[in-house]
């Protein structure tokens, strides 16, 4: 009994750091991703001395967000959409979180107006009547923006091949290489034409 019970605690441990090392770099990037939206915002609300939510908000977003695009790459349309142009799998993803976040919004603004009036037809109306969708709008096509990003990069990381576009972006000039390095930006640009 102890054995089964401690070699089952182990393999929740290893399936957690798994699931922890696929998802860290994705939610880094959300999360810088989310930091600078909720930025954007707070930068163009304080002439109105409007608050927005906190930075809590952002780290919790960022680990739905990173899991639930993990999530999406294994799924039935993630491989439906292989056979189509990047560009289309790029869109059609990001439509999908675009859409998915304004509706996680109004649920959201649905459920605090059940806990205060307790009636779901006056709840119904209280997010029709009173909800800022401009606002709701505006944070959706924010998110859109970065999970767009994040698909554009996943594509072009898989194009580029494993670990190529992080030492694109964060190894050291002197390291990349001799071929790319002896090769000016206008000597790149010109080859990958070719």
């Amino acid at each position: 009994m102890a054995v089964t019970l401690s070699s089952g605690i182990a393999g929740v441990g290893r399936f957690l750091r798994r699931e922890f090392v696929a998802a860290w770099p994705v939610f880094l990037f959300f999360l810088a991703g989310f930091l600078l939206l909720l930025v954007l915002v707070k930068l163009a609300l304080a002439q109105f001395s409007i608050e927005t939510t906190a930075l809590s908000n952002a780290f919790v977003g960022a680990l739905i967000a990173a899991k639930a695009a993990l999530v999406l790459d294994e799924t039935p349309l993630a491989r439906s959409l292989e056979q189509y142009r990047r560009i289309v799998a790029v869109a059609v993803k990001t439509v999908f979180y675009g859409v998915l976040s304004l509706l996680m919004g109004y649920l959201e603004r649905f459920l605090e107006a059940l806990h205060r009036v307790h009636d779901f037809n006056q709840a119904i109306r209280e997010v029709v009547d009173h909800v800022n969708h401009n606002r709701l709008l505006a944070w959706a096509l924010g998110i859109s923006i970065v999970f767009a990003l994040y698909f554009a990069f996943f594509e072009i990381s898989q194009r580029m091949g494993k670990g190529e576009l992080t030492r694109l972006f964060f190894e050291a000039p002197g390291n990349r290489s001799e071929g790319n390095s002896q090769m000016g930006s206008a000597g790149r640009r010109a080859e990958s034409h070719r």
